[in-house]
């Protein structure tokens, strides 16, 4: 994204001569870019993002109304904060529909290059002040991902140096007279009593439903079928555990983990060459 940058849609060159140069020598130094319909403005976001677009309604090819339903719908896109101008289609049911399909705000033209810097400033400080609140989330959230994913590798590494010490009581019992082995084999069990993941698994749900609150239900609501492995192995992704990390929690292969996470992207129906772990890791 390109800081105060503004593409300017319109088909009107007297129009975009206007806005360029209200827009132009502002004290803001915004840069400007320009397209004669929808179109071409669609093609521009292929490219680069501006900070804001700002749209007139009626053109050729495509209107601002359907540009920006596409720049709505396209998650590249849809954060991009949009400004309609409009000298026709001024009625309150005109601007209910604008503001419907996702438009910010609105400028009636003839335009007035006060209110034309008032809304650009306005729009532009509520885009970034929003960008802002949603990076702090993203910074509390990856810390608190990185808080749960240390202590999962602490409980894994923790299974495997049991599960060595395990097999070392077990081969010593063999050795022992019969009164010794019983309390070997009475240690055994204590051991595999804290081999067992299930409480762990019940712990760890705990602290991730506080990070993620939403995130088995938004899955289940994708995909009803999903087992609680299911729901497990996605939820170790999400927190950016590898399918070594997670074959070890399961206690089967890496290769085993991977024909799951198959399994599960085919069960949620997700195409492509897209990974389980990019699905759920975008999952909000």
């Amino acid at each position: 994204m390109e800081q105060n940058t503004i593409l300017i849609v319109d088909d009107d060159k007297e129009g975009l001569k206007t806005l360029n140069y209200h827009l132009g020598r502002s004290s803001k130094g915004y840069r400007v870019q320009s397209a004669a319909n929808g179109a071409i403005a669609l093609k521009i976001l292929e490219q680069k993002l501006p900070e804001l677009i700002i749209t007139d309604w009626e053109m050729p090819v495509m209107n601002g109304i359907d540009l920006i339903r596409n720049i709505k719908s396209h998650p590249k896109t849809k954060h991009l904060p949009v400004i309609i101008i409009t000298g026709i289609n001024t009625t309150p049911e005109n601007l209910k529909k604008a503001f419907s399909v996702g438009a910010d705000d609105f400028i009636p033209k003839p335009l007035n290059y006060i209110e034309l810097y008032a809304r650009v400033e306005s729009t532009l400080k509520m885009y970034r002040t929003l960008r802002t609140v949603k990076e702090q989330r993203q910074v509390i959230e990856d810390q608190k991902n990185r808080e749960l994913s240390s202590k999962t590798i602490e409980i894994i590494q923790k299974k495997q140096l049991l599960g060595s010490i395990q097999s070392k009581v077990h081969k010593i019992a063999y050795k022992l007279p019969a009164n010794l082995k019983t309390e070997m084999r009475a240690i055994e069990k204590e051991i595999e009593g804290s081999l067992n993941m299930e409480n762990e698994w019940e712990i760890f749900k705990v602290h991730f439903e506080n990070v993620h609150p939403n995130f088995f239900n938004v899955l289940l609501s994708k995909c009803p079928s999903l087992s609680q492995t299911d729901l497990r192995h996605c939820a170790y992704l999400k927190i950016g555990l590898s399918n070594n990390e997670i074959a070890h929690i399961f206690n089967i292969s890496a290769s085993s983990v991977i024909t799951h996470h198959y399994r599960i992207k085919k069960k949620i129906g997700i195409e492509g060459k897209q990974k389980l772990a990019e699905f759920v890791v975008k999952m909000n």
